[in-house]
């Protein structure tokens, strides 16, 4: 009994170094050395054998790959390029669901991503004020201000995209109070036609104050014209 599960031992020790797992399946890394150029380096790659491929592209995307597999940050660091370092580090962040990674990334697009998709994951807004791109960090704040219908956060951004998030957080809660906050008052009396037709309301007709907005609200509701 000694002897044969010392066999299977020795068996299993022979497939584990010959052998990788990659994506929950078994790849034959002896494969890959009869293969030439790309095709060697892809197949490597695939079977998370990264310190053999010869393409610094290919390897620093391989690397990025086992790091996220192992959920280690320090893998990140054996990156060369900084964009894929950046993209790394990112993605152990995201796994991790830690935004203190974010800070340490010194490539800005990677950064900006960082924070941004950890800020809408959680509806953080103070990790979107860490973007550096306005255009990133006002889809930050727009995209956690329709999440949770909280028109505080219209106010990150400029015009007219916060009078757009307003209007439409008006129309997910069905509120013409919320209308209100809009800045241009022909934006207020079409978000309060809008409200009424949602609501089937043609007393809010009335609070419009443009005589054509008006007239379009009210023919939604001809029994008031009587």
């Amino acid at each position: 009994m000694i002897k044969l599960i010392t066999v299977i031992l020795l068996i299993t020790l022979v497939f584990s170094t010959a052998c990788t797992i990659t994506g929950g399946t078994v790849k034959d890394t002896g494969e890959c050395s009869s293969l030439e150029g790309a095709a060697k380096d892809d197949c490597y790659s695939e079977a998370l054998q990264c310190s053999k491929i010869e393409s610094k592209i290919v390897r620093d995307s391989c690397v990025a790959n086992l790091a996220k597999e192992k959920q280690d940050l320090e893998v990140c660091d054996l990156i060369q390029s900084s964009s894929t370092k950046g993209y790394c580090q990112e993605q152990i962040a995201l796994l991790r669901n830690d935004q203190t990674i974010c800070r340490d990334i010194k490539d800005q697009y990677w950064e900006d991503e960082c924070h941004f998709h950890l800020g809408v994951k959680d509806n953080e807004d103070t990790f979107c004020s860490f973007i550096h791109t306005q255009e990133r960090r006002e889809g930050c704040f727009n995209t956690i201000a329709l999440a949770t219908n909280n028109t505080l956060f219209c106010d990150f951004l400029t015009a007219p995209a916060d009078d757009t998030c307003i209007y439409t957080i008006a129309q997910n809660l069905q509120n013409s109070t919320t209308c209100n906050e809009i800045s241009e008052s022909l934006g207020r009396d079409v978000c309060w036609s809008k409200i009424a037709r949602l609501r089937n309301d043609g007393t809010l007709c009335q609070t419009i104050t443009s005589s054509a907005v008006k007239e379009v609200c009210l023919g939604y509701f001809p029994e008031l014209k009587k």
